[in-house]
């Protein structure tokens, strides 16, 4: 049974933005999202007032941050589930019906609307309660066969593979430079990226649990799910590279100056080591003076810290900005913390971590909730053939510099220190910033202030890695830093796709005239 239309309400308009740029109403029976894609909500099941509601938000949300196709299959789906099950709500039941009914080659149904539904239920929405969630957790389902791009584990809503995840930390770092996101969210996103700890864990941290002993980084994480322990009562230290470190150590500060200058004065040592490294600014904006600042850091300990609320709002900003592609669907990733904390445990899980060790490192007090990260620690991939399928690069979008036809149309055309050198010191491309960059001309590939050259040799560049990931298989080196030029590889390989594109446009235009 089709759901009756949802009553739009004159005057109560509330404008939102899809990820293709096309404005909508949230309110509307019609969203228009991209140029193909329309959500109708006529076309809505009958649900109950809760599970409408919910939808709505969660279709919304994925709108903003994801494609347009991407969101009509997942309210496709969730009709489809209504229209076998006979269900008016998302439950336990329902899906386990649906499931008994799906073949091999159909799985996927339930393997893309699982990544929704996860979604749906982390952001808070009603309609998908924690048992559903957990329910789905416990399921390992097929992904949409696509030929050598398909991978074992479900590309919507399980652990990111290597080359997804370095795309989004690559995304950040550049958007962080170009000025797309802040600080704050940057810090944020790579606390949950790099981490996979809880949201209420790293909204808990303050400065002082930041350490740094020589070479090694620790971060002091507040526990926040055994029985008996208060807010910041409890710690387990986390040793993380100096990168995550350096990028907090400035949150903490411009934390701390924040609130510095809101009471006009400077602040001692020891209470500045208490400042939250993400602060609620609008409770820090009623601090009346130092004294108030201390009896809310220890009277209310958690009042000054970031609420739930603001940071589930830094994930939405991030993912609504993001740009980074998975190498599997050629869409937009789909990340929320729950996936990023997948991935850290099923990354552990294949380095051969395990059991108690890995449930200290993923902050749980025992091993009988584990296995949800480590289903697929058998290689969730085929691993990338030592010549990389060239249909990957363009979908991974791993290049993020610009293609120049020539040195003439560079950001610093005369300068000659711009210019970018291979292993052979053949020029390849231009840098388009003079800030200072120690990390080789490799990274240049997937750097936004790279501009490679149309004609330059960056076959020569391709073949390098290739044979030296072929010697560091010979000599056993670990498959994990092998991967690590994944992304690396796909970037190169996409700039030559794009150079032999321009090339052939060239060719055609000659013959043309």
């Amino acid at each position: 049974m089709i759901q009756k239309s949802h009553v739009e309400q004159p005057g109560k308009l509330d404008w939102r933005v899809s990820k293709m740029g096309y404005r909508f109403d949230f309110n509307s029976d019609s969203w228009q999202l991209d140029g193909s894609y329309v959500i109708n909500f006529r076309r809505m099941r009958e649900l109950n007032e809760a599970t409408q509601e919910g939808l709505r938000k969660a279709l919304c949300r994925y709108a903003e941050e994801l494609s347009a196709g991407t969101t009509d299959s997942a309210f496709s789906y969730v009709n489809m589930y209504c229209d076998h099950t006979g269900e008016k709500s998302i439950n336990v039941k329902g899906l386990t019906k649906w499931r008994s009914t799906l073949t091999p080659e159909t799985e996927y149904w339930l393997g893309s609307l699982k990544a929704f539904l996860l979604a749906w239920n982390e952001w808070g929405y009603s309609g998908v309660d924690n048992d559903v969630a957990e329910y789905l957790e416990e399921q390992t389902l097929k992904g949409m066969v696509k030929g050598k791009a398909v991978r074992k584990a479900c590309p919507y809503s399980g652990p990111l593979t290597q080359i997804e995840l370095g795309a989004l930390l690559n995304w950040s770092a550049n958007a962080f430079a170009n000025r797309t996101i802040d600080l704050s969210q940057y810090s944020y996103f790579l606390t949950v990226a790099f981490t996979g700890r809880r949201a209420v864990q790293i909204r808990s941290l303050r400065a002082v649990d930041l350490d740094a002993k020589g070479h090694d980084y620790i971060i002091k994480f507040p526990r926040v799910k055994q029985r008996g322990v208060g807010f910041r009562e409890a710690f387990r230290s986390l040793s993380v590279n100096e990168d995550l470190y350096l990028v907090l150590k400035n949150q903490a500060e411009a934390s701390q100056v924040y609130v510095e200058n809101l009471l006009g004065k400077s602040i001692s040592p020891e209470i500045r080591r208490e400042i939250p490294l993400f602060l609620d600014e609008d409770r820090v904006n009623e601090l009346q003076d130092i004294n108030h600042l201390v009896t809310c850091l220890t009277k209310t300990p958690d009042y000054l810290h970031m609420t739930h609320s603001d940071s589930m709002k830094i994930l939405r900003d991030v993912a609504v900005r993001n740009t980074a592609r998975s190498e599997r669907t050629g869409e937009f990733i789909n990340f929320t913390s729950r996936r990023f904390r997948y991935t850290k445990g099923t990354n552990l899980a294949k380095r051969g971590i395990t059991g108690v060790v890995l449930a200290m490192a993923l902050d749980h007090s025992d091993t009988q909730n584990i296995d949800v990260y480590t289903a697929n620690t058998e290689e969730m991939a085929e691993r990338i053939d030592e010549i990389m399928s060239p249909v990957l690069a363009p979908l991974a979008q791993a290049f993020a510099g610009k293609l120049i036809a020539s040195e003439r149309d560079a950001l610093r055309a005369n300068d000659p220190h711009s210019r970018v050198r291979n292993e052979k010191s053949n020029i390849v491309g231009n840098c388009g910033t003079h800030a200072f960059c120690a990390s080789g001309y490799r990274a240049c590939y997937t750097c936004l202030n790279f501009q490679a050259w149309r004609d330059a040799p960056h076959e020569e560049v391709l073949e390098e890695l290739l044979v030296e990931r072929k010697r560091q298989e010979e000599l056993g080196v670990s498959s994990n830093v092998i991967q690590s030029t994944d992304l690396l590889v796909l970037a190169v390989q996409q700039v030559i796709l794009l150079c032999n594109q321009a090339k052939s446009v060239d060719i055609m235009e000659v013959e043309v005239g």
